[in-house]
């Protein structure tokens, strides 16, 4: 993961580089990482981060983490047995029956029971997405708290300041993300 901090003299900008990498290690989301921006205006106290996300693990669907054993479901990973049973009662209600810890029956027919082992039960990204948010909070100053998200697939962006926005500074952010964005 890299990290890259400018617009602040040479000792802000090391600190907040510092501040980036102990936020990530603290959350566990380093290795999700593979590159961070982070741009200080002090003066107009305005600040912007972006992080490129990198490598996540794949979403888990109701097959990946379940066994069918005669119209019953068991769950073959007790991690993800919450999620599943919070979804199933969610979507399902009283067909569900929990017969024990572990195992399920389902009143369905054949049709919604192959269409549900499509579903999913979790996807890591969402997870990393509010711990990139809750990371990016702890790094940008507590006065900055109008933000405006510049929208992009595989990165969060966010312009922070205690001011309004303004256009020119989102337009530089969309440039610099489209900067950065060639870099990497």
């Amino acid at each position: 993961m890299e990290i890259k901090v400018e617009g602040g003299d040479d000792s802000a900008n090391s600190s907040y580089a510092t501040i980036c990498q102990d936020t990530f290690r603290d959350l566990g989301v380093r290795g999700s990482i593979d590159y961070a921006y982070l741009y200080l205006s002090p003066a107009e106290h305005v600040f912007f981060i972006t992080i490129k996300i990198g490598r996540i693990g794949s979403p888990v669907t109701v097959d990946d983490i379940t066994l069918l054993e005669e119209g019953k479901f068991r769950i073959s990973n007790e991690k993800y047995a919450p999620k599943l049973l919070a979804m199933l009662w969610d979507r399902y209600g009283e067909r569900v029956q929990q017969l024990s810890r572990l195992e399920l029956a389902l009143d369905v027919d054949y049709e919604e029971m192959t269409a549900l082992k499509a579903v999913i039960v979790y996807d890591p990204r969402d997870d990393l997405v509010i711990r990139l948010l809750d990371a990016i909070d702890r790094i940008l100053p507590e006065g900055a708290r109008v933000r405006y998200p510049i929208q992009s697939p595989n990165r969060i962006t966010i312009i922070a300041s205690e001011n309004a926005i303004s256009d020119e500074w989102k337009q530089k952010a969309e440039e610099i993300v489209r900067r950065e964005g060639n870099d990497v």
